[in-house]
C-alpha cells in the first residue's frame, strides 16, 4: 500500500465525527404512518375485534411500516381531539400519537443501526386530560432491552413536553425501545416523535486538538 493511500484512510478513519458510526433509525417515528380509520379519532390495538367494536380496535402491528408493537388491551393511537381528551397537538410535529392506559400497557420497537456507546432517547410526552372519571395520572417508563433507563410520573392535564434520556448499549445492532405505563387503572399517557441520537464526543474544542496532533503526525509520514 502507498505512503499517500494510507495517509488518505488514516485520516478518514480518525477525523470522521463519532456520531457517523451509530444512527439508529426509528420506523413511523410519530405514529403517522398508518391512520387511524376506525373509532373517532382513536382506536385500540385489535385484541380480537374489529372497527364495528366497541371500544373501537384496529390492526395496527402487522399493519406494513407501522414498525411498532402496540401491547394488547390497554394500547392504541389517538388523533387530536378525540374522546379520548389527549394534550392539545398544535404547533406539534405530529398528527398521532400512541396511548399507555393503565398498567403493562406498553409500545416497542426493535430498533436497528446501533454501534457500541452512548446514546439520547427523544420524545414528546403528555397525559389524558381528566373527565370526571378517567385521567392521566399515569406513570412511563422508558426501557432498552428491559433495562429501565428513564421514568415519569405525569398527572392529568399534563401538555405535549419535550423528554430525553440518556442510555448506553454494550453491543452494536440491534436493541428493543420500549415504553410502558406501570399504574393500574383508567390512567393515560401520550407520546409520539420519538428518535435516538448518539451522545457527542468528544467536544468539538477537544476534536479540534485530536484532529490537529493526528493532521501533524499523518503529514510527516506522508513526506517520507
Amino acid at each position: 500500500m502507498s505512503v499517500r493511500l494510507r495517509f488518505f484512510l488514516l485520516s478518514t478513519v480518525f477525523l470522521t465525527p463519532p456520531a457517523a458510526f451509530g444512527a439508529p433509525t426509528i420506523v413511523n417515528f410519530d405514529f403517522g404512518a398508518v391512520p387511524i380509520i376506525c373509532g373517532i379519532g382513536y382506536a385500540y390495538q385489535a385484541f380480537g375485534g374489529d372497527c364495528g367494536s366497541v371500544p373501537p380496535q384496529q390492526q395496527f402491528n402487522s399493519t406494513p411500516g407501522f414498525g411498532w408493537t402496540l401491547g394488547q388491551g390497554g394500547s392504541g393511537l389517538t388523533g387530536p381531539n378525540s374522546p379520548f381528551n389527549p394534550p392539545p397537538f398544535d404547533g406539534l410535529p405530529f398528527t398521532q400519537a400512541a396511548f399507555l392506559q393503565g398498567a403493562n400497557s406498553f409500545v416497542s420497537q426493535a430498533v436497528g443501526g446501533f454501534t457500541p456507546g452512548s446514546y439520547t432517547l427523544s420524545f414528546y410526552l403528555g397525559s389524558r386530560y381528566f373527565d370526571g372519571g378517567t385521567d392521566g395520572n399515569q406513570t412511563v417508563e422508558a426501557l432498552m432491552d428491559g433495562n429501565v433507563f428513564g421514568t415519569w410520573a405525569l398527572t392529568s392535564f399534563t401538555p405535549f413536553t419535550p423528554e430525553t434520556a440518556s442510555f448506553t448499549v454494550n453491543t452494536g445492532g440491534s436493541h428493543t425501545l420500549e415504553f410502558m405505563g406501570i399504574n393500574s387503572g383508567d390512567h393515560t399517557a401520550f407520546l409520539s416523535d420519538v428518535s435516538i441520537t448518539p451522545t457527542a464526543t468528544p467536544e468539538p474544542s477537544s476534536l479540534g486538538l485530536l484532529a490537529t496532533g493526528l493532521l501533524g503526525g499523518l503529514a510527516k509520514l506522508y513526506r517520507r
